[in-house]
């Protein structure tokens, strides 16, 4: 009660919330203890309140009175994050930033003002009348916020034309840990020293608490062919993949996977879009690499249907409860399961692909699905298994993680660290590298009170 008469004195209009219901809810994300860490059921813990601010004024008040009182904060959007980075591992405020969802279009400069609390299916809607779209249309464009999606730097299935997040960034709006707020101009190209907006895409409210992102935005094309075809196995559709890249055949999406551990045959979906003709020109280029690497075209309703029903998981996540206490007891015995989203040089490909095959082996577990998603470097795997499976499914995981590393590459390339990746950080950038970050954490914000525990940081 002492916690809530303070927040109320310290801000004027935003709504505080002590309810457990709200409190629940507000504590997780779509990190789950179903994913190969049953101990994440032990470490979940109930916010002390959600704050929801009306403007960037008053979080920047909330940050100052955090900070005067010692007190964590955990900044959420839609909630939907894979990695447990908006999850309340340690005693802490929420700030729930779905009231800052203003959406500004700048039609002569290809920009969009969104708020950090905007969704990007409020974003794209706005857009839509002035004939341009969103770059970023990941599974969950119907809950992902514009905040929450430049935290991860998040890769959606425009990614092909539009490429992550950062790239669409131009300017920035930042509550830092002091209370103070950065602005940076929302310019196509700048030199004039570091890029301070680069420094807080992927942090995930460790350095500061994003309040509004301007990013460049598409002119909506004049024609989209989606086509599908299905190779005899993945290094069949790997190999069209790295001729595509290298012949200039220019993709708004490449989505290959296979079902299975190998001999499993595997299903490209190519996706070009852009003006009448152009598309056109790219999708025939395309068609003829994928039959001549030994394909068999798809009907295109069933190219159709894949696309159109990408953000199906997302709806039907969106639908459920945020928290289900009974998915959350410890002793849960409820079938485990995880995926991996790696970047490799692709000649570490293949060395990492065997590794997550033997893992999978070893551990008894099912590959769901293996894949590569627009570049032929962007490995992804999904593996399941039975109740007793949680330290399996963990350590395929890492391992293929690892693996990554190992070959030169990188543990994650859309889902950020969070809490779930946070023990392989100093592998990741090295003792030197982790250090630098450290060194900015501790500089932007010294009480550390910026959510704790994640990022390695």
């Amino acid at each position: 009660m002492e916690l809530l008469e303070s927040l109320g004195r310290a801000l004027a209009s935003a709504t505080v919330s002590a309810d457990g219901h709200t409190l629940d809810a507000a504590s997780v994300d779509a990190m789950h203890p179903l994913r190969g860490h049953p101990e994440f059921a032990r470490l979940r813990a109930r916010p002390r309140a959600v704050v929801e601010p009306a403007d960037v004024a008053e979080v920047a008040a909330l940050v100052r009175w955090a900070a005067a009182t010692r007190t964590a904060l955990v900044a959420r959007g839609g909630g939907s994050g894979l990695m447990g980075g908006a999850a309340v591992i340690r005693p802490a405020v929420v700030v729930d930033l779905r009231r800052l969802a203003s959406v500004r279009v700048d039609l002569d400069a290809c920009l969009v003002h969104a708020g950090a609390g905007a969704t990007l299916a409020r974003v794209d809607a706005a857009l839509a009348p002035h004939g341009l779209m969103l770059g970023h249309d990941p599974w969950t464009i119907g809950v992902a916020t514009v905040g929450g999606v430049v935290s991860t730097n998040g890769l959606g299935y425009l990614g092909g034309r539009a490429g992550n997040v950062g790239a669409q960034l131009r300017g920035l709006e930042v509550v830092l840990a002091d209370g103070r707020v950065v602005r940076t101009p929302p310019v196509p190209a700048r030199s004039a020293g570091l890029d301070l907006a680069r420094l807080f895409v992927g942090a995930e409210g460790t350095l500061g608490i994003v309040t509004e992102a301007t990013l460049a935005v598409l002119p909506r094309p004049e024609e989209r062919i989606v086509a599908a075809y299905r190779f005899p196995s993945f290094t069949d559709g790997v190999g069209v993949a790295v001729r595509l890249r290298r012949s200039g055949v220019r993709l708004t999406c490449l989505e290959l996977s296979a079902d299975g551990l190998p001999p499993a045959p595997a299903s490209l979906l190519i996706v070009c879009d852009g003006l009448a003709g152009e598309a056109r020109v790219h999708a025939d280029r395309a068609a003829r690499a994928a039959l001549e690497g030994g394909s068999e075209r798809l009907p295109d309703a069933t190219a159709e249907q894949e696309w159109n029903d990408r953000h199906a998981i997302g709806e039907r996540w969106a639908a459920r409860s945020r928290f289900r206490p009974e998915e959350w007891r410890a002793d849960a015995r409820l079938d485990q399961f995880d995926y991996a989203h790696v970047a490799v040089p692709l000649a570490g490909l293949e060395a990492v692909r065997t590794t997550a095959h033997a893992l999978v082996r070893r551990h008894g577990l099912r590959l769901v699905e293996e894949g590569l998603w627009h570049w032929p470097e962007l490995y992804s795997v999904v593996v399941a298994g039975p109740p007793h499976a949680a330290a399996g499914v963990r350590e395929t995981i890492d391992g293929v993680c690892r693996a990554a590393q190992d070959a030169g590459g990188t543990m994650e390339y859309c889902h950020g660290v969070g809490w779930k990746l946070a023990h392989l950080i100093e592998r990741e950038h090295g003792a030197a590298g982790l250090d630098v970050l450290q060194r900015i954490k501790a500089a932007l914000d010294p009480a550390g009170i910026l959510n704790p525990g994640k990022g390695g940081l």
